[in-house]
């Protein structure tokens, strides 16, 4: 159940960076958000059915709003997980490229601040994620 709540964590974090699920990634962050907040209160909805007079239907019914939150919640965060997923590609490929870009006998001294600038893309890229995934 840790693990879950952690998991939970990261992904909540990771809905407050970029993203892309054919929005942009404002929208869905926006969308990740939202589905957050709906999952925040099914979840208290769920914890207030807990008492000694509910009866199995109503744990049932509140189960089952909650499993919709889920969802909800689930399928909004995948398209932030996407775009930062993304941006992990975009950067290894500029760095890819810039490598590529090299003439063959030149030097790497004349590439040199390309190419770490590049670096840094994919560093800064990698953090980002491993930030927000509390790694």
């Amino acid at each position: 159940m840790r693990r879950t709540a952690g998991v939970l964590v990261g992904l909540v974090l990771l809905a407050t960076g970029a993203c892309s699920g054919g929005d942009t990634p404002e929208q869905n962050t926006e969308q990740a958000c939202g589905a957050a907040d709906d999952l925040t209160a099914a979840l208290d909805d769920f914890r207030s059915t807990l008492t000694p007079d509910a009866t199995v239907d109503d744990v049932r019914a509140a189960r089952d709003d909650l499993s919709q939150s889920w969802q909800e919640f689930e399928s909004a965060t995948s398209d932030v997980v996407a775009d930062r997923s993304e941006e992990l590609d975009q950067a290894w490929d500029g760095l890819q490229k810039a490598v590529d870009d090299v003439a063959g006998e030149a030097t790497v001294e004349g590439a040199i601040n390309t190419l770490r600038d590049e670096w840094q893309g994919v560093k800064d890229a990698k953090d980002d994620v491993v930030a927000e995934l509390d790694c």
